[in-house]
């Protein structure tokens, strides 16, 4: 059934249908839906109800997509969720939830969708030398209607906020280059610079990133205009930094030389290799990084990222999948194999499984016997079982012996919902080769 309330607009959900909406979960499909939803545009906030019309949620509702509602607040008492004011208050809820997780002061996702109440809008935060940049994507139709408010809500938040930037030194990006839009019946645009620094140039940024020795940032070279995702894989933090818990007791390196040698696949801008790099550094051992991208730009950064951390670097631009089988025998001390995405939808997952069994095949063919692997996904529809069950099948085809002693997930600036799966994507395994 769908009333009106006023200008609202109520969608009702099927009796028996709405158990793990009631239970947390944000979304409602539109079969669950009394009737076809309609009445709003894509995006448009409506009111839910269960089958007798007692208050469900408000939220964004879309009748062109699959998943029809999305939920902004369980709170009666809110009557305009996506009022500016209500959006500087989720921003600086989750902004308090990234200085308690210890992102202050360094480059952290401040929105994560779901997560933090706002549906389908991400929201980078970059810290810069003078200076941040916004990086804001928008996955919904809900998300994107607020776009023609971006600049009062985030003056608003940072007129809140005790560490933010005056507002000549903010730059702001839009990266709607993202083909889940099309799912909301969006199109994927080219990214847009809604506001600039001067003259600073956004696709040569340098941005703080908290250390994984937990010291002062460091600073890598990335492009915020045009780069992979947002410009940076913000959500890699947690692994490097328990990878490099896992691993800094190692004996890596040649006993008399102490060179540790990496090899980093799908390196992008070098984050995991200059990272370990910096630890090895301050243990007094030598470094050697081997990254290989299909990338030739992100290898430009990726050799200046490492380079700054006093490593040696040597590059590779190929198709890791396609061209990693015929790359040299070589025995390196640590490989880091953080692909992207191989499995973008439901029909991809058997060969995108194959293809993450493919490429561990040559993570463990190029590991050396006492050395370590950090292997990756960030397939939400791989779950992990069948993730490390393609490790599995690795490890026997190389005939070696692999102890896991880490595991990971996504850094806490992408927080979590336990009533919401869909918002766990990233897998991160750490292991010894015996």
């Amino acid at each position: 059934m769908q009333t009106h309330s006023g200008t609202e607009v109520i969608w009702r959900v099927r009796r028996g249908m709405d158990r793990r909406f009631r239970s947390g979960h944000p979304w409602v499909y539109s079969n669950e839906l009394t009737e076809s939803p309609k009445g709003v545009e894509a995006g448009a906030i409506v009111q839910l109800q269960d089958a007798s019309g007692a208050f469900l949620a408000r939220g964004f509702g879309n009748p062109n997509s699959l998943i029809s509602f999305r939920e902004l607040t369980r709170d009666v008492r809110v009557l305009d969720p996506g009022s500016t004011e209500s959006l500087i208050e989720s921003l600086l809820a989750a902004h308090r939830l990234r200085v308690q997780a210890g992102f202050g002061g360094v480059s952290h996702r401040l929105c994560y969708g779901e997560s933090d109440g706002l549906p389908g809008l991400v929201v980078d935060r970059y810290v810069l030398r003078s200076g941040q940049v916004f990086v804001i994507q928008a996955h919904t139709a809900g998300a994107d209607r607020l776009m023609s408010r971006w600049e009062e809500v985030l003056r608003g938040f940072l007129a809140r906020t005790i560490d933010a930037p005056s507002w000549e030194r903010v730059a702001v990006v839009l990266r709607n280059d993202v083909a889940v839009r099309a799912r909301e019946g969006l199109s994927e645009d080219e990214p847009r610079v809604l506001k600039g620094l001067g003259q600073f140039d956004l696709s040569q940024a340098e941005i703080a990133v908290r250390s994984v020795q937990g010291h002062e940032p460091l600073w890598f070279r990335v492009d915020l205009k045009a780069g992979q995702k947002t410009g940076f894989f913000l959500d890699q933090f947690s692994n490097i930094q328990i990878a490099a818990q896992a691993f800094k007791n190692f004996d890596f390196g040649h006993p008399s030389q102490r060179v540790v040698r990496i090899l980093d696949l799908c390196c992008y801008v070098g984050q995991w290799s200059a990272q370990l790099a910096a630890l090895f550094k301050s243990q007094g051992r030598e470094v050697e990084v081997v990254a290989v991208d299909a990338s030739a730009r992100a290898l430009e950064l990726a050799k200046a990222n490492v380079e700054a951390q006093g490593a040696r670097f040597e590059s590779h631009c190929v198709n890791v999948l396609k061209d990693l089988g015929s790359f040299p025998d070589q025995s390196f001390d640590l490989v880091i194999s953080d692909p992207p995405a191989l499995i973008k939808s439901r029909k991809d997952i058997p060969v995108g499984t194959r293809a993450y069994l493919q490429l561990a095949t040559q993570v463990f063919r190029l590991a050396r016997q006492g050395g370590g692997v950090v292997c990756c996904s960030c397939s939400a529809l791989l779950d992990e079982e069948s993730f490390i069950q393609a490790q599995a099948k690795a490890i026997q085809r190389n005939s070696v012996r692999v102890r896991w002693i880490a595991k990971g997930s996504q850094s806490p600036d992408h927080p979590v919902l336990a009533e919401f799966p869909e918002g766990r994507y990233l897998k991160g395994w750490m292991g010894a080769v015996l």
